[in-house]
């Protein structure tokens, strides 16, 4: 597309009362975003939804003076700007309805990234919850999925991570224009993933963040991809937003389940309830994808299980004890008949081979399976 069509289109998106409805509704009128401003006023009041006031705006906008610079902004930035009609905007996200008509991006071409899948969750994680992003992550990405999350603290920043550790791509959508990085402690992650996947935004360069823009955000994420996994979320959070339009967008949806007592887990625990897929391992995503995806592409989505070893009878019987929820060190002596000396010494052991993991106040949790 032509610098001066794109203009166009950047203006007409930034034009204030046009949002995504009533973008293609006038693109549709009038063939293209440059019809539309040379469209008389009583041409324009016949779309649906076009009242005097958006009417007034369009012809106010001065194209040449605010498109011009949004695009000298994404120049500074070294963003790309696509529109519907770029070759490389995602087929999927394309497919749900009134998609944003602009995207700004640095990184990947989007129509390289494969096997898209969304993961989010609560800003504050359990240590369960940690655990489970990290391991589950690491393991769809080393199978060759790609990993978009939207750069938030807890869940989203681990999943990110995972991602960045197997070498896989990752996708990162922001609440704000890609003149802003947000939370600002992610800038040197937000860099990683440009290296080795993608930032996007519908948002103009220099918008701030704010807690309006995240749900638009949140219906990009689960647009982008095949299934939206929620790893831990409270009863209202923004996870839940997510997989509510993944669930209008006719994809799938995901929860971990949690602990019972946990208000962490009462969001993942009531989508399973609602009918989610629920997730205990890495296969239970491929069990429901890979049929619709195709038998050409299992062979790349194949995970293979780690296989512990454990050295001796007294390793065995202190794994067999712990859990995701992790144990405290007593109630592993208490429930070994082991002494405490014994005890600390096969923690440690197991802890030097990361089949163990330890944290705050002695208590100890599974870092992996045994199957």
């Amino acid at each position: 597309m032509d610098r001066e069509t794109l203009k166009y289109w950047l203006a007409l998106n930034m034009v204030v009362g046009v949002g995504r409805t009533l973008f293609h509704r006038l693109v549709q009128g009038f063939g293209s975003p440059r019809e539309v401003f040379s469209a008389a006023r009583e041409d324009l009041q016949r779309i649906q939804g076009v009242g005097r006031k958006v009417v007034d705006e369009i012809k106010r906008f001065d194209v040449d003076l605010a498109a011009e610079r949004e695009l000298r902004l994404a120049d500074n930035e070294g963003l790309r700007v696509l529109t519907l009609e770029s070759p490389e905007y995602s087929p999927l996200l394309k497919s749900i309805y009134d998609p944003p008509p602009i995207l700004y991006i640095k990184g990947k071409a989007l129509n390289t990234i494969a096997l898209p899948l969304a993961v989010v969750g609560t800003r504050t994680p359990s240590e369960y919850g940690k655990l489970v992003a990290e391991r589950l992550c690491l393991k769809l990405a080393s199978a060759g999925f790609s990993i978009i999350s939207g750069l938030a603290r807890g869940i989203d920043t681990l999943a990110h991570k995972a991602a960045l550790t197997a070498g896989a791509d990752t996708i990162a959508v922001f609440g704000c224009g890609l003149g802003h990085t947000y939370p600002p402690e992610n800038l040197n992650l937000r860099k990683q993933i440009v290296e080795q996947g993608a930032i996007l935004s519908e948002f103009p360069v220099l918008m701030r963040p704010d807690r309006n823009n995240f749900p638009a955000r949140n219906r990009i994420l689960s647009g982008l991809a095949l299934g939206t996994v929620v790893v831990e979320a409270a009863e209202k959070s923004g996870a839940l937003i997510t997989a509510d339009f993944a669930l209008e967008q006719g994809r799938e949806v995901f929860a971990i389940p949690g602990n019972i007592t946990s208000p962490k887990s009462k969001g993942t625990n009531n989508l399973i309830k609602s009918g989610a897929k629920l997730v205990d391992s890495p296969e239970s995503i491929l069990e429901e994808l890979l049929p619709a995806l195709g038998e050409s592409l299992k062979a790349q989505a194949e995970i293979e299980k780690p296989k512990i070893l454990l050295d001796n009878d007294e390793e065995k019987k202190i794994f067999s004890l712990l859990s995701l929820e992790g144990r405290h060190i007593d109630n592993l002596i208490e429930n070994s008949n082991l002494s405490p000396a014994q005890v600390s010494a096969t923690l440690l052991q197991l802890e030097l081979r990361g089949v163990v993991r330890q944290l705050s106040g002695k208590m100890y949790i599974s870092n992996c399976s045994d199957e």
